[in-house]
């Protein structure tokens, strides 16, 4: 498998090349924007990603590796690594925006959905016809997902309705309103934990919803910061409040009661494990453009040259940073060829998500120390890399989405069959 960024395409990838080539340069519009935050993307300018991903979508080339039943392109990884490549070229990554659709709820639409439900939500995802938020995190359900206080009891039902009442947190990305959510919610209040909750995949503009904006958390995560699709990062936050909203039970996966099966699913896809997911394995593993930036300002910035000739120990520090970063890399090289070769190795993704994690948040003050204060503005005038290494000290700091560090080790020691199993387990 080609894992590689920078190597020349194949014959067969060349001549497939042509054809990708002449449709992006046909259908990406010029005054298309690339910020590196997504909080500096206008709403016009997301409206055209989206469009673009509709676009991409009926070619079968927003997800060119999902099965063509699902509404990808069906291309083997030899393919699916051209429309990645040819897309990266031109300054932009699939997705083009963020959505949880094809991460997320994919997963649980496929452990728990009926047959029906997959092929009627699943295309609609892939084909970029719908952005997806996930309405998990509560005030009172954070790490402790089980612990769902917003309710879809059965005593409310209203025929094939459900009536859902309560509210979340810390949830979505730019703009509001999505046009889904996938929604965990409590079901029954005399059941047992995790036997208690329901799941559904339910239209977003329903009467009743209520989305305010949050403003509190960074544009997005550190991973994201460092990467070429840092602009597909959330960019803002919001709470989602339910007053007697009315959903349908077809929106509902995998029955009453099987709420925690499902969400388990989607938590094993957030925490790094994606392997069962459509079209994950293979594809080209991003560079490190945060590395790739520092490293060019060390060597061409006569600045930051200075410091590191003045202070030794800045440049001992640096070599870690760049240790530390290709360890990264070839753990994000493992993780991206396990799912082809067959193999499931379960710690395997919460171990690298950790490890960005803490990575992020102890090169906060190595890259402030080598590039000095200039590193900590997104000033359009005093900013380095139109305010890049600033984006990546806000994503550094972002801990809490994806798992806390604390919940992935728990999630490891359990893989590894080293911790307490989880409750409900058999």
């Amino acid at each position: 498998m080609d894992f590689a960024a920078d190597e020349s395409y194949s014959e067969e990838q060349e001549s497939f090349a042509r054809e990708v080539r002449a449709w992006l340069n046909e259908k990406i519009p010029d005054d298309l924007e690339r910020p590196r935050d997504p909080r500096k993307m206008s709403r016009e300018q997301w409206e055209k990603r989206r469009e673009l991903g509709r676009k991409l979508g009926e070619k079968g080339w927003l997800y060119p590796g999902v099965p063509l039943k699902y509404g990808g392109g069906g291309l083997d990884v030899v393919y699916s690594v051209v429309v990645h490549r040819e897309m990266a070229d031109r300054g932009l990554s699939l997705p083009l925006y963020y959505d949880i659709g094809p991460t997320l709820a994919v997963p649980a639409i496929l452990a728990c959905g009926t047959e029906e439900q997959k092929q009627r939500l699943l295309p609609r995802v892939y084909r970029g016809e719908v952005v997806t938020w996930q309405l998990f995190t509560e005030p009172e359900a954070g790490t402790d997902e089980a612990n769902q206080q917003t309710n879809a009891l059965r005593h409310r039902r209203e025929g094939d309705h459900f009536v859902v009442n309560g509210s979340k947190i810390f949830v979505g990305g730019l703009y509001e309103p999505p046009d889904q959510f996938l929604l965990l919610t409590r079901c029954d209040l005399e059941a047992p934990r995790h036997e208690n909750l329901a799941m559904f995949v339910t239209p977003a503009d329903l009467p009743g919803v209520t989305i305010q904006a949050l403003g509190l958390f960074p544009s997005g995560n550190f991973s994201q910061a460092c990467g070429p699709a840092s602009v597909t990062g959330p960019g803002d936050k919001y709470s989602v409040f339910f007053d007697d909203v009315r959903i349908h039970e077809s929106c509902l996966i995998g029955g009453e009661g099987g709420g925690w099966r499902a969400a388990n699913a989607t938590l094993t896809a957030e925490h790094g494990d994606r392997g069962s997911s459509p079209g994950t394995a293979g594809g080209v593993v991003a560079r490190d453009l945060l590395l790739d930036k520092l490293l060019d300002r060390c060597r061409n910035d006569a600045r930051v040259a200075a410091r590191l000739r003045a202070n030794p120990e800045l440049l001992d520090r640096l070599v870690t940073i760049y240790s530390r970063a290709e360890i990264q890399r070839l753990w994000s090289l493992r993780n991206a060829w396990l799912p082809r070769s067959g193999r499931r190795v379960p710690y395997a993704g919460p171990q690298l998500l950790l490890y960005s994690k803490i990575l992020g948040n102890e090169l906060l003050t190595d890259i402030a120390d080598i590039l000095g204060p200039y590193a900590l503005t997104d000033d359009a005038e005093w900013s380095l890399d139109e305010g890049f290494f600033e984006l990546g000290q806000r994503g550094g700091l972002c801990t809490a989405p994806a798992g806390t560090p604390e919940a992935l080790k728990i999630v490891i020691s359990r893989a590894l069959a080293i911790g307490r199993p989880p409750a409900g387990s058999r």
